[in-house]
């Protein structure tokens, strides 16, 4: 065992004091063979991330496409990060200009896609489905004319990172510098960003794909920096990389072993008394030529053998795989769960021995970390921006009044975005613990509602309407109106 060298040194007072030390403050620190394994490369947020990222984009996407563990995992991140869709609640100071808003806020969202294919909530989930599997996303406004016949003259195009060159560093004679396709200036403000018009892995650009720029002001970069300073995102699954990739060859290779030990069944050994005997079939007595080889005997369900005096059939086990195969198989995929940001049971549908306790403070921690991205990244990245450019386009071609909308911008642009709220545990509980808070006043009667994406207002208003829609139809029916 190694152990820490000291080098002690007596002073004139009599006391001892250490003059070197090969051990470190920090056990993490060490160097010695414990540690030799551990390669850690000081390297920038950049630098570490650029070289290595076009590999690991590729890799992801292929485990998404082919391993079921990683698919399960990102698509159930997305599912609860966008649900069916966050939606805007306008809150400006005029009741007017939110209803205005409110009025061409859904029949745009279905017209949002620029090739058509989805909803703004659809591009919405790719989005976000592109940032976990590929690290990042963009996505650009594409501004129409009228003609089009659109609710709303702008549309959005979903990219994917692709189209920005990592290997596109440049200092620009107006002093900007070009870091992994985005210019930033002097003071680190985000200028544009070059993109190929055409996808570059994809093979169907004509002539020269050359990077263009687009200002900043028309494109949205989704993804997580890490660390600060870092300007391209890695994807979500990139700790559990390796280990999935591994312990899916394992898995296919053990499954491989089943299938061909399966039609294997038994092993019919027979003590010779002759040294020719081997030579005839134990069963019929004919002689077995080169080209029959030893004989093979295919059984039938329900079939009784018989052997011949010396014959001993040797059944063979059940495929026994090992009596800590299944723990193994659950600490791996505990492993691949933690590594790709989700449940071990919400990837593997696997809930032996969670009770009602348990799951609800699993599924809490889970949550926390979803609103943190559904709040950080999803609304502030994308859905803020939307709806600054919607707001814009509105107010531009008229169809909402804003009357001193840029001295009142801030005002004319107040949002509330609310996500899908999240099912009930114990719908009893749940919804009597709400209405017990709102009573005590520890909650808003306003917000609990706004937290399943309605406004109190509108509800109460379609309570209210709906009463009086059943009166009215007891009253022409004859009936005693009940009272409201």
């Amino acid at each position: 065992m190694s152990k820490p060298r000291l080098t002690i040194k007596a002073g004139s007072d009599g006391r001892y004091s250490v003059l070197n030390a090969r051990a470190q403050a920090y056990e993490g620190a060490t160097q010695g063979r414990r540690a030799a394994g551990m390669v850690a490369p000081p390297s920038g947020p950049n630098r570490a991330l650029n070289a290595s990222l076009s590999t690991l984009r590729n890799r992801s996407r292929h485990a998404f496409r082919n391993n079921p563990w990683i698919e399960r995992a990102i698509s159930r991140n997305v599912s609860n990060e966008v649900g069916t869709g966050i939606v805007p609640l306008f809150e400006s100071s005029v009741p007017e200009f939110n209803e205005a808003l409110e009025q061409l806020w859904l029949p745009w969202t279905g017209e949002s896609c620029a090739d058509g294919s989805l909803d703004f909530y659809g591009q919405l989930a790719q989005a976000v489905r592109t940032r976990r599997m590929s690290g990042e996303v963009f996505i650009r406004v594409r501004y129409r004319p009228f003609a089009w016949g659109l609710t709303l003259p702008i549309q959005l195009q979903v990219i994917e990172p692709d189209h920005v060159p990592l290997d596109l560093n440049q200092d620009l004679a107006n002093g900007n510098r070009i870091i992994a396709g985005k210019e930033y200036t002097k003071r680190g403000r985000l200028a544009a960003v070059w993109m190929y018009p055409e996808h570059p892995q994809d093979g169907y650009s004509v002539g020269a794909n050359m990077p263009v720029r687009v200002p900043a002001d028309q494109i949205i970069h989704h993804y997580l920096p890490l660390r600060p300073g870092q300007v391209r995102g890695e994807p979500d699954i990139v700790p559990a990389l390796l280990r999935a990739h591994t312990y899916d060859n394992y898995e296919d290779a053990e499954l491989r072993r089943k299938e061909t030990r399966a039609p294997f069944t038994a092993f019919l050994q027979k003590e010779y008394s002759g040294d020719s005997d081997w030579q005839f079939d134990p069963i019929t007595g004919e002689p077995v030529t080169d080209e029959d080889g030893l004989p093979e005997i295919n059984a039938q369900p329900g079939t009784i053998l018989t052997g011949l005096p010396g014959e001993k059939l040797t059944l063979f086990d059940g495929d026994n795989t090992g009596s800590g195969y299944k723990d193994y198989q659950k600490q791996q995929l505990l492993a691949i769960a933690a590594g790709a940001k989700s449940l071990y049971q919400l990837m593997t549908n696997d809930w032996e021995g969670v009770n009602d306790r348990i799951y609800r403070a699993m599924i809490q921690e889970y949550r926390r970390e979803i609103e943190m991205a559904q709040d950080h990244l999803c609304i502030h990245q994308i859905c803020e921006r939307v709806g600054f450019w919607f707001t814009d386009q509105a107010v531009a071609v008229g169809l909402a009044s804003a009357p001193d909308y840029a001295a009142r911008y801030n005002d004319y642009n107040k949002r509330d975005w609310r996500t899908h709220r999240w099912p009930h545990i114990h719908p009893t509980q749940d919804v009597e613990a709400t209405v017990t808070e709102i009573e005590h006043d520890l909650e808003s009667h306003d917000a609990a509602v706004a937290k399943r994406g309605y406004r109190a207002g509108d509800v109460q208003a379609k309570n209210v309407e709906s009463r009086k829609r059943k009166r009215d139809l007891e009253k022409k029916a004859g009936l005693q109106p009940e009272d409201a």
